[in-house]
């Protein structure tokens, strides 16, 4: 296709997005009828911006991402008529409009070589030029209209600074790119002419002398679109209307009456030139101006706010296109990758998802005995040949697992869309639909196959069946079986552990899901070598957690929990004193402030107090008044909670199930009391908590340093 051809199809493309925003735009404009009319004037900005820049950014936040925009997403480009409809077996149009597209696609012609040419190559060639000589037309037109105007204005005489005084024209205007200069009618009067130039000043200082040809520009280059005409016209009334706003706001309310009468005279000497120029700027849309005017209040401040968020948030939404790339999240395969977000399920197949310029599918392979090798070769050679004859088998791995890609050969067969396959291996068999599989199978064109492979990742904890930690446990207890082996006769469990570096990392390496087998070995009194490297295991892996996450997921936050008590016990049954940390101590007025805030704490919740009692508590994300308010946080029920008493003990162990490696809660940020507190409740009414004494229930403050106040961080036993 020639250049002229691809730049229409540019065009064609951008008109069609400028259309959508267009539409969109007209709409927002209903709502922002009691705003300034500036507002509305700036929301034309991403239709100019759509017109002129075939590119734009991907957003979640995309207006179009609402109405399901069927067209391509290329590099920030959305192409509803492909650039090879001249090309293609089957030409087609796709607005994302079926009406629209049915009848336009009915009147397309069908790609059948005649003479060597595809009619429809013709048709795009005939449509092309006719638009270039319609934007050569209106340019013509443009530039002709203009030099008329030039001419007229040669014997205008200067009257102060840049304004000019002639009786060649009816109105005045703002002529001139560079320096721009105020034309008006000779012997218009004083009264009229204050006004005037009040509002061609205000034209001159918002650059509109620049924005009103620079969109005019773009409407010629999409002159075959009547929307963009309609829209041409909005903006212009909207911008006279906004700068008519902008004087009175500056004269004050009195100028109404004299205001609109220089517009009713301007109107009645109006010679018509202007009014078909469109690079002029002359008085229009009078009657509806006057009104306006008329009409005209200082918005008030609530109204401004909300018009800004609103336009902003519009402006944004317009301008961006829908993100070129979706998620694709599967909890039954456990991974999730990117693809082209124009791509669409494909409801005849499981798990495909296709587009003009190609496709995916997934799927699983039991291949329990068998290595990735010969899984791969099972599928790449199998005898329907979906492959072709000889494909080509590459290794690749895919988030840390070994993979393999198979490519298509030449001889593939066409309905296989040159489908190409990527298989890679379970981190962990994965059950889906009661059976177990051990590979993952991607299908996609080979245009998109290494593309989609690369953001390929495999969801966290995928498998939810025993063998899992059964997994886990074997190879836990195979590390451990080696680090015991030797040196057979030292009396130190570290030194086991330095001359098995390698295994006791791989153990580490295993992280949160190590702790729970490692927790079951404390809690089993195991006291001899192997209770010494699970205690240390957990020192380390929790250190380790710590360090790399100030902030930990609750999840995570309570197995570490149950870890350090773990080792704690341990310690503690086992008589090694020597093993155990001082905890440091507090001053009196340290304690009694710590204290005072669990007694806050109560009398807060007697008092069904949310605001006082979110006061004591360390701030967590979610926790808030307003959640509290909307029922999602609950800090208190029907229950009547008293307080009985507050016993604290400088080196209670729950001060050390905190202290973990110095990073999540230094030892002197860390006090723990001990409650006793009575839970009782009105006649025939119940709640979560038991009736009675609660006793020994640990309540564990935090400060973030010396100079912090102290907060509640955690309650239990």
């Amino acid at each position: 296709m020639s250049l002229l051809q691809d730049l229409f199809i540019s065009i064609v493309n951008m008109s069609i997005t400028a259309s959508y925003v267009a539409i969109g735009i007209i709409l927002v404009r209903l709502f922002l009828r009691k705003a300034p009319k500036v507002f509305s004037y700036i929301l034309w900005i991403p239709v100019l911006f759509r017109l002129v820049c075939p590119f734009s950014f991907g957003s979640a936040f995309s207006f179009f991402n609402l109405i399901n925009l069927n067209a391509k997403q290329g590099i920030g480009v959305s192409e509803f008529v492909p650039q090879n409809i001249g090309l293609m077996h089957t030409p087609a149009i796709q607005s994302g409009i079926g009406s629209i597209d049915s009848a336009a696609n009915a009147s397309l012609p069908p790609a059948i070589p005649v003479a060597s040419v595809n009619p429809m190559q013709i048709w795009m060639a005939v449509f092309s030029l006719i638009w270039i000589f319609g934007v050569i037309a209106l340019l013509v037109y443009s530039i002709v209209s203009y030099v008329k105007i030039k001419r007229k204005l040669q014997t205008a005489i200067r009257v102060e600074a840049n304004v000019f005084e002639t009786d060649a024209i009816g109105t005045a205007f703002v002529c001139g790119f560079i320096r721009p200069k105020i034309y008006v009618p000779a012997n218009i009067g004083d009264a009229n002419l204050s006004y005037i130039l009040e509002h061609e000043r205000t034209h001159i200082r918002r650059k509109d002398y620049l924005i009103k040809p620079l969109a005019f520009l773009a409407l010629i280059l999409h002159w075959f679109n009547p929307l963009m005409w309609l829209c041409f016209a909005l903006m212009s009334r909207d911008m006279e209307m906004s700068c008519d706003e902008s004087v009175l706001h500056r004269l004050g309310d009195s100028a109404k009456g004299g205001y609109s009468n220089s517009l009713l005279t301007l109107s009645v000497k109006r010679k018509g030139l202007l009014a078909a120029n469109p690079l002029a700027f002359g008085e229009s849309y009078v009657k509806t101006r006057i009104k306006n005017i008329l009409n005209f209040k200082k918005p008030a401040f609530w109204v401004i706010m909300v018009a800004v968020v609103a336009v902003c948030g519009a402006a944004i939404a317009f301008a961006a296109n829908p993100s070129e790339s979706a998620a694709y999240i599967s909890e039954d395969y456990k991974i999730s990758f990117k693809y082209p977000s124009y791509w669409k399920l494909n409801p005849n197949f499981v798990e495909r998802y296709e587009g003009e310029d190609g496709f995916f599918q997934v799927g699983a392979i039991n291949g329990e005995s068998l290595s990735i090798d010969e899984v791969t070769k099972n599928d790449a050679f199998h005898k329907l040949n979906p492959y072709g004859s000889d494909p080509k088998i590459v290794k690749r791995l895919v988030d840390g697992q070994e993979a393999r890609l198979i490519l298509p050969s030449a001889d593939q067969p066409e309905e296989m869309k040159n489908q190409a396959g990527l298989i890679v291996k379970y981190p962990d068999a994965v059950k889906i639909n009661g059976s177990l599989y051990h590979y993952l199978i991607l299908w996609a064109d080979e245009a998109h196959i290494e593309q989609i492979g690369n953001t390929l990742t495999f969801l966290k904890k995928q498998i939810g069946d025993e063998k899992s930690s059964d997994r886990i446990a074997s190879l836990i207890e195979e590390n451990l079986a080696t680090i015991m082996s030797s040196p057979k006769n030292s009396p130190n469990p570290q030194d086991y552990i330095n001359a098995h570096q390698a295994e006791y990392n791989a153990i580490l390496a295993l992280e949160t899901q190590a702790l729970p087998y490692l927790i079951d070995i404390l809690e089993s009194g195991d006291k001899g070598l192997r209770g010494h490297i699970a205690a240390t295991l957990c020192e380390d892996i929790v250190k380790k957690l710590l360090d790399e996450n100030k902030d930990v997921d609750p999840e995570t936050e309570k197995i570490i929990k149950e870890a350090l008590m773990a080792v704690d016990k341990w310690n503690t049954t086992k008589g090694n004193k020597s093993q155990e940390v001082v905890m440091p101590e507090f001053t009196k007025e340290e304690v009694a402030a710590a204290r005072a805030v669990v007694e806050e704490y109560y009398r807060a919740v007697a008092a069904k107090d949310a605001e006082a009692i979110l006061a004591t508590m360390y701030p967590r994300e979610g926790r808030t008044l307003e959640r509290v308010k909307s029922g999602n946080v609950q800090l208190f029920g029907t229950e009547k909670r008293t307080l009985l008493s507050i016993d604290y003990d400088s080196q209670d162990s729950m001060r050390k199930s905190y202290k973990s490696g110095g990073k999540f809660v230094e030892p002197e940020n860390i006090i723990v009391f001990k409650v006793s507190f009575n839970i009782d409740y009105p006649d025939k009414v119940t709640g979560p908590w038991n009736k009675g004494v609660y006793e020994n229930w640990s309540m564990i403050l935090i400060r973030d340093d010396k100079n912090s106040p102290w907060l509640i961080y955690d309650q239990g036993y």
